[in-house]
C-alpha cells in the first residue's frame, strides 16, 4: 500500500499480523499465480489466474503468493482469466462463495457439466460442498470472480477424473499431498496421485435440481436493502443499507432474513454507505473481510493501542481485526458499495461506541436484547 494512503497515529501498538497497512490488500499487490493447479497447461484453461489474498485457499502450488495469512476461519482468494477460457471440473469440501464484481461466468455443475448457472456482474454465487464445478468467462478478459472458501484449512479439492488424465498428457500430475508436479522439469511423478474410478464417486457426490442451484445465485435486485439495519441508521450523516446474502451476518433490522441459509462457516453481506456517511464507530469479536467494490471509502480503526486511518483503492481487500473499533465512511460523490465477510455462522452482534448509542438513544432507538433495532420506549429504555 502507497504511503500517500495510509495515516498511522503510532507506528507498533498492534502485535505483528494486524497493522492496518498489513491487513489492506490494494489492487497493486495483486499477484497473480497462472500455475496453481493441475490444469494449467489444458488448452481451454490458457491464460486464467488465481490470486490468494487471506489464507493459501486451495492452491496447489507451493510458491503461491499469500498477502495476508492471519488466520480468519475462511479463505479469501480470486480467479482471472480471458474469454472463453475455463476452469475445469473439481469438488470442494468446504463452502466456496463466488462474488463476481465485473465481467459474466456460466458455471458448470457435475463431473461433466449437466447443470449450468450463469452469474453476472453483482452476484453472489454459493456453489454446493461434494458438487463437481467448472466455471468459463462468457464476457470479457477482464472479469473479476472473487471467491470466499470456508475454513483455515479448505482440506483441498478432488479433480474430475478425466481432468488428471489430460493433464497428465500435458506432463502436469499431482502428489499425493496435492501439491503440482511437473513431469517436464524432472520432478519424479512415479508415485503420483491416480485419478480416480467412477465406483470410488458413485454414490458419493451430492446432487442438487436446477431449481435449487439457482435459488444459490443472489443478483443485485434480489437483495434486501434496509434503511434500518444498523443502529447508526437512525442518525443524521449515518446512511447506511444492509443487504444479507448468506449467514445471520452484523444486520440489526430484525425482519432480515439471507436468501441462503445453510451454514458456511461465515456470513456475507452487501453493504452501501450514501456519499458523506459513515457506518458510525463499533466493534465486533468475530473476523472480517471487507471487499471495496465500487465508491471512495475511508477505514479506520481503533484497537485501544492503535489507532489508523487508510483510504484504500476500489477493489481493495480490508482485513478489520477481531475487537477493533472500526468507522467505514463514504468519502466520496457517489454511493460506496462493499461485501462484508465476517466469521461466524451466527449472528456478528455489534457493540456501538458510547456517543452513538446516546445519540441514538435520545432519538428514540436502541437495540434489544437479541441485538436487533427497536424503539427505545417499547424496552423501557430512557436517555
Amino acid at each position: 500500500m502507497s504511503a500517500s494512503h495510509l495515516h498511522e497515529s503510532t507506528t507498533n501498538g498492534l502485535e505483528p499480523g494486524c497493522e492496518l497497512a498489513d491487513r489492506i490488500i490494494e489492487p497493486s499487490a495483486f499477484v497473480a499465480d497462472t500455475e496453481a493447479f493441475v490444469d494449467v497447461r489444458l488448452a481451454r484453461s490458457k491464460g486464467k489466474a488465481s490470486y490468494s489474498f487471506i489464507g493459501p485457499g486451495v492452491s496447489q502450488n507451493d510458491d503461491q503468493v499469500i498477502n495476508l495469512m492471519v488466520p480468519h476461519g475462511f479463505n479469501v482468494g480470486a480467479a482471472t482469466m480471458p474469454h472463453g477460457a475455463i476452469n475445469n471440473p473439481h469438488l470442494h469440501f468446504t463452502a466456496e462463495v463466488f462474488i463476481c464484481t465485473a465481467g459474466s461466468y456460466r458455471f458448470d455443475i457435475g463431473e461433466h457439466g449437466e447443470q449450468s448457472v450463469v452469474v453476472e456482474a453483482g452476484t453472489v454465487f454459493s456453489v454446493p460442498t461434494w458438487v463437481f464445478r467448472s466455471f468459463e468467462n462468457t464476457g470479457p478478459d477482464k472479469g473479476w470472480l472473487f471467491a470466499v472458501l470456508g475454513g483455515d484449512d479448505t482440506g483441498g479439492i478432488i479433480w474430475a477424473p478425466h481432468i488428471l488424465e489430460e493433464a497428465a498428457k500435458t506432463g502436469m500430475h499431482l502428489s499425493k499431498e496435492n501439491v503440482l508436479l511437473d513431469a517436464n522439469a524432472g520432478d519424479d511423478v512415479s508415485d503420483a496421485l491416480k485419478p480416480l474410478e467412477v465406483a470410488d464417486l458413485e454414490g458419493q457426490v451430492a446432487t442438487y435440481s436446477t431449481s435449487e442451484l439457482l435459488g444459490r445465485a443472489v443478483s443485485q435486485d434480489q437483495l434486501q436493502w434496509s434503511e434500518r439495519s444498523l443502529l447508526s441508521s437512525v442518525l443524521s450523516g449515518h446512511e447506511a443499507w444492509v443487504a444479507p446474502v448468506l449467514g445471520h451476518g452484523l444486520t440489526q433490522d430484525r425482519s432480515h432474513s439471507s436468501p441462503i441459509t445453510n451454514p458456511h462457516g461465515f456470513s456475507l453481506e452487501w453493504l452501501e454507505v450514501a456519499p458523506g456517511s459513515s457506518t458510525g464507530l463499533h466493534r465486533h469479536t468475530n473476523t472480517q473481510a471487507t471487499f471495496l467494490v465500487e465508491g471512495d471509502w475511508e477505514i479506520h480503526i481503533d484497537t485501544g493501542v492503535n489507532s489508523s486511518t487508510a483510504q484504500p483503492a476500489v477493489g481493495s481487500i480490508v482485513s478489520i481485526p477481531e475487537g477493533a473499533w472500526r468507522n467505514l465512511t463514504n468519502v466520496g460523490d457517489t454511493p460506496a458499495k462493499a461485501v462484508v465477510v465476517c466469521g461466524s455462522d451466527g449472528p456478528t452482534r455489534l457493540e456501538w461506541s458510547d456517543a452513538l448509542r446516546a445519540e441514538a438513544l435520545a432519538a428514540g432507538w436502541t437495540v434489544d436484547a437479541a441485538g436487533y433495532l427497536a424503539p427505545a420506549h417499547l424496552i423501557r429504555v430512557t436517555p
